[in-house]
């Protein structure tokens, strides 16, 4: 039986924001809180990757050293070695910078996960930072971290061949849309 835990990636440099998007105001509350009241219900612990604090939520802190300029897929392969160490069998990963995250996230996977990632595609685009990831895959997230291969969440997706789900806008009980820049987050 699945057992899913969540991670929050919020390690980011935030070039394009200015200054650190997990902490910006969305409707007076912390934009990463936000992320965190939604994901929290979906499953069944929630830790944050890859930054310098927990902004005041009662979330651990994981630390991705000693990957910490590998951006989102170091902060993946601690959230899996924080699931395995609770004994958890998958793992959901989203981004500090998506407020409306849908709060039906996990259920859009479904079951379809077991050896595979899976990952969702919303219209045409996939959305990399928000996929459920088996823990077997520690040493293969690993083994790319090492040999500084291709970085990103969306090769690692790849190369695990992970499989899509297509996703509706009618089927979301949110929305993916991410915020990296000022200007984004004043059009939210």
């Amino acid at each position: 039986m699945m057992s899913i835990a969540g991670v929050i990636l919020a390690g980011g440099a935030s070039r394009r924001f200015g200054t650190d998007k997990a902490a910006a105001l969305v409707g007076g509350r912390l934009m990463i809180a936000c992320v965190a009241e939604r994901l929290a219900p979906q499953v069944e612990a929630v830790a944050i990757a890859g930054a310098s604090q927990t902004y005041g939520l009662p979330y651990p802190l994981l630390d991705d050293a000693p990957y910490p300029s590998k951006g989102p897929l170091a902060g993946l392969l601690a959230g899996l070695r924080w699931a395995i160490a609770g004994g958890y069998s998958h793992v959901v990963t989203v981004p500090c910078d998506v407020p409306e995250l849908p709060q039906n996230l996990v259920e859009l996977f479904g079951r379809r996960g077991g050896a595979h990632a899976v990952v969702l595609k919303s219209g045409q685009k996939l959305e990399a930072a928000c996929a459920l990831w088996p823990v077997t895959l520690v040493s293969q997230v690993t083994d790319r971290l090492e040999a500084g291969r291709s970085l990103s969440l969306t090769g690692m997706l790849e190369a695990s061949e992970a499989r899509t789900v297509l996703v509706f806008d009618d089927a979301l009980d949110g929305s993916f849309a991410n915020i990296n820049t000022p200007g984004d987050l004043a059009a939210l």
